[in-house]
């Protein structure tokens, strides 16, 4: 089946808008934004985790 020419990996990522820039991981405050990524995901966790534990402290109460 004929097709009207290759397509590069890097066309079909551009077109869904999942090329990713290096110039965003080089910026000055990477490390902070990827930490502060990082804790707000391990808060989260752990407010669910408490949520949890009291939903079983009150249930066997």
């Amino acid at each position: 089946m004929p097709t009207s020419g290759p397509r590069t990996i890097i066309s079909a990522m551009d077109d869904r808008g999942l090329l990713h820039r290096i110039d965003d991981d080089l910026s000055d405050t990477w490390i902070e934004e990827w930490a502060e990524g990082g804790m707000q995901a391990i808060e989260n966790y752990l407010a669910k985790h408490l949520a949890f534990l009291s939903f079983l402290d009150e249930a066997s109460a």
